[in-house]
């Protein structure tokens, strides 16, 4: 198919907790959506958020850490698109 671009598709997979499972398939069926577009929606906004949240090049354990309880991400309340 010259002319075209064909982009493919990778497969990636992610282990979560079953509570936060749930939450997410809960999630995608508020906004009729899938937990794939979802995720797919998130990463590729990461790199933007990453930057703005400043974290550490390295990761988490380069910086230094937290003493109070851990905060939880906040989603913005965008509708991601709906699978194709």
């Amino acid at each position: 198919m010259e002319g075209k671009t064909m982009n493919k598709i990778k497969h990636i997979t992610v282990a979560v907790s079953p509570e936060l499972y749930r939450q997410t398939r809960h999630l995608a069926a508020e906004y009729d959506s899938t937990v794939t577009a979802i995720v797919a929606y998130l990463l590729e906004r990461l790199p933007q958020a990453l930057k703005a949240a400043r974290f550490p090049v390295g990761g988490a354990s380069a910086a230094s850490k937290p003493t109070g309880p851990a905060q939880e991400a906040v989603i913005s309340p965008q509708k991601p698109p709906t699978p194709h």
